[in-house]
């Protein structure tokens, strides 16, 4: 073999690959896997971080190839003898978990840039630590020393977001590293069959932080170079730290490829797990978290786990909630159900005894961080203990006193104050009250009607059962058994669960939250990961995000001309609705999880469940006659537009044409055909190249910042943060009539 390649090619490849591990590179060489062409103009990298030769990888050399296998990880992956070493190269390309594609459109970014391995301590550029291989722990690596004149310029700079398309092609590149992550994660997590039995893998705490160093950006001790593992008692589980391995893999990449050197942007990439609570985060830190801190119920976790939707928190405050500390558990529930909600998600509080005894507001209100706090200032302020208990009031109260749950959601509808999508109502009682036949008939209506879930929540031995179980049954919810001492906020907060489980999310959500540490104005895209090998429905694993602030500082981006679009289009893909891929056989088996007691039809908990055809799909740019894409079609009956919602016979046949998906009418496969493998693969993305805002007046809620859906930003109007009045004032009322009138807020149909 040797004799068929030019004597000088062996020479070039055998002067790249000297030294002790020289015999292994020849061996690469002759593979083919070596650099070997006269013509080749090498880059050995900045004078000031020059490339190396990788020290300490001799063991993972198996017959001529670099071995990695992800820790934790069955999975092993055959890499070039020389990956990474002496010369920049894209060493990455074609190379899997994450790079083999060959596409390159749907990889991330980074598997086609160039880097190598460096001396960090003979570095003056941004390097990162190596998590790649098994007992290496002094490894880095930089892109920057192999960046030339470009060495200071990440993605944002490449771009310019008023350019054609510049918003969109961010979106993806965010959307581009988070399913990277997604691979890696979803890779290592199936690979390893017993996760009681698995060894620990090893992680670096962030609590504390050995090699963090005070930043005086930061205002805090950071580690640029590595990611830091956090879990409940500061004792993060053998799975988290495995799982950490495989993020920091694709953390590290993307902080080598888009942060700066000093650290001087604010700006995160986190993973939070969803068996034990566990949290892994780059920058490693310098963080002790509160022991009550649990990243599942963060509104960065909990919303991009499910689509948008509205929740209607119905609580008993009747006076025996007063009886074993039930009315401060009712309103630490409250509060964590919130946090599980972003600006995207439409809530309101109902608070009821014998009638309604307060609302928070009788309109749906977007919870934005602000509205947030509002709602929370309006819980500390009422009475959670007094008077007798009506069931009915709860639910179709619809007087001047107060109303319930169904007046609430009907008016919203009517005023545009909704996500347009699922909705939940949230039932807790320790107490007993009359419900006939013709109640659950009317709630059961009202639920059909408005595509609307109950889940019902009996706190103590006084609670009634019957009813709040039969409530959950009727309407595709879940009924809770919860004795008193329960974690009743851990219970009631769990709900989105159920959203989670039914809807496998493809495309990002983003989020604008304030950085708890440094005070910083954040923005973040974030996507579920899932564990694929237990048949149709994946399981939830957890959420990984990052910061569109590790690009560029937020004042930069904001006084670009195309902040605006690139706003709107965020907006966009974290509004569009989900379809609920659940039939009763997995909402059966959802329930059985939880307890015997949330069963409703025990035969179905035994049963092969079906999976949706995930070939059909919606058209993504279909817009109707008047004015709505697919999505907002998802709960309502598709065969009823022309009759009910004043289309067209013709308008109402391409609605059920082009939105299969969202009309319900995609084939369920039985048994499924489907084992591990994403729906994602052959859905459309979300992502698209135009604000909705600029194709339709139909678009209902707030942007990510909290300002009402447009398409130009002179029209920018923002809303008045709703403070707990109860019934509208005259004056708020008016400015929603004036909203309405300039179709600011839309009716829905």
């Amino acid at each position: 073999m040797a004799s068929s390649l030019p004597r000088s090619a062996v020479y070039r490849c055998g002067m790249v690959c000297s030294g002790r591990r020289r015999s292994a590179f020849l061996v690469a060489c002759l593979l083919g896997l070596c650099a070997a062409t006269d013509n080749v103009t090498q880059n050995f990298g900045s004078s000031g971080c020059p490339c190396i030769e990788w020290a300490g990888l001799d063991s993972h050399i198996e017959n001529g190839f670099l071995v990695f296998k992800p820790l934790g990880s069955l999975l092993a992956y055959n890499y070039p003898a020389n990956y990474g070493s002496v010369q920049c190269k894209k060493h990455d390309e074609g190379l899997p978990p994450n790079c083999h594609l060959g596409l390159g459109s749907d990889d991330p970014l980074w598997c086609t840039q160039e880097w190598c391995y460096v001396d960090h301590k003979n570095c003056n550029l941004a390097a990162s630590k190596s998590r790649y291989f098994e007992g290496v722990d002094d490894l880095y690596y930089s892109y920057d020393t192999c960046a030339g004149a470009a060495r200071s310029a990440n993605s944002f700079e490449s771009w310019d977001l008023a350019g054609i398309d510049g918003t969109t092609q961010l979106i993806g590149l965010i959307q581009g590293y988070l399913q990277g992550s997604r691979t890696l994660i979803e890779d290592g997590y199936m690979a390893i069959q017993d996760w009681d039995q698995v060894s620990s893998c090893g992680f670096d705490k962030m609590c504390p932080c050995l090699d963090c160093a005070m930043n005086v950006n930061w205002g805090m001790k950071i580690d640029l170079t590595d990611v830091g593992v956090w879990g409940p008692g500061n004792d993060p589980s053998n799975a988290v730290a495995c799982l950490s391995q495989a993020i920091a893999n694709t953390y590290l990449k993307v902080a080598g490829k888009e942060a700066d050197i000093d650290g001087s942007r604010v700006g995160y990439q986190y993973f939070g797990e969803q068996e034990t609570g566990g949290y892994v985060q780059w920058p490693n830190t310098q963080w002790c978290p509160a022991s009550s801190y649990d990243p599942r119920f963060r509104p960065w976790y909990a919303a991009p786990s499910t689509g948008p939707k509205d929740v209607i928190i119905v609580v008993d405050v009747s006076g025996s909630m007063g009886d074993q500390n039930r009315a401060e558990l009712a309103k630490q529930a409250t509060k964590a159900i919130l946090n599980t909600l972003s600006w995207k998600d439409f809530a309101t509080i109902i608070l009821f005894a014998g009638s309604v005894k307060a609302v928070f507001s009788n309109l749906l209100v977007s919870v934005t961080e602000a509205q947030r706090n509002a709602m929370v200032s309006w819980i500390e302020q009422q009475e959670w203990k007094n008077g007798g208990t009506n069931f009915q009031s709860a639910f179709f109260q619809a007087d001047e006193e107060g109303h319930g749950a169904f007046k609430v959601i009907a008016d919203s509808v009517s005023a545009g104050a909704t996500s347009m999508c699922q909705k939940a109502i949230l039932f807790l009682t320790d107490g007993q009250s009359p419900f006939s036949d013709e109640d659950f008939n009317a709630a059961k209506d009202q639920g059909v009607k408005y595509d609307t879930l109950i889940f019902t929540y009996a706190i103590g031995d006084g609670a009634q059962v019957d009813v709040c179980k039969r409530l959950a049954c009727d309407n595709r919810g879940i009924f809770y058994r919860v004795p008193d001492g329960a974690d009743l906020a851990h219970i009631m907060a769990s709900y989105y669960r159920y959203f989670a489980s039914g809807q496998e999310m493809c495309d990002p959500s983003f989020v604008e939250y304030s950085d708890a540490i440094t005070g910083s104005q954040l923005y973040a895209g974030c996507l579920p990961m899932y564990d694929r090998s237990g048949g149709a429905l994946p399981k939830h694993v957890g959420v990984s995000c990052m910061d569109l602030n590790i690009l560029e500082s937020i004042d930069v981006m904001q006084n670009n001309s195309g902040w605006h679009d690139l706003v709107c289009k965020m907006s966009d893909v974290s509004k569009t609705c989900r379809p609920l891929d659940l039939q009763e056989c997995h909402i059966e088996k959802l329930r059985a999880a939880v307890s015997p007691d949330s069963v409703c039809e025990p035969r179905k908990v035994t049963e092969s469940c079906p999976c949706i055809d995930q070939l059909c799909q919606d058209d993504p740019t279909f817009k109707d006659e008047l004015g709505y894409y697919c999505d907002t079609w998802i709960g309502d009956d598709c065969f009823g537009a022309a009759a009910n919602w004043g289309f067209s016979q013709r308008g109402q046949d391409e609605i059920i044409l082009k939105c299969p998906r969202s009309c319900g009418q995609c084939q369920w496969k039985d048994p499924c055909p489907y084992n591990a493998t994403s729906t994602c693969q052959s859905k459309p993305s979300s992502v698209q190249s135009f604000c909705r805002a600029c194709e339709t007046d139909k678009t209902s809620g707030v942007d990510i910042e909290g300002c009402y859906m447009t398409c130009r930003s002179q029209d920018r109007v923002c809303p008045v943060i709703v403070s707990g009045a109860g019934s509208l004032s005259g004056l708020r009322r008016a400015f929603v009539s004036l909203l309405l009138a300039f179709g600011v807020l839309e009716a829905r149909r």
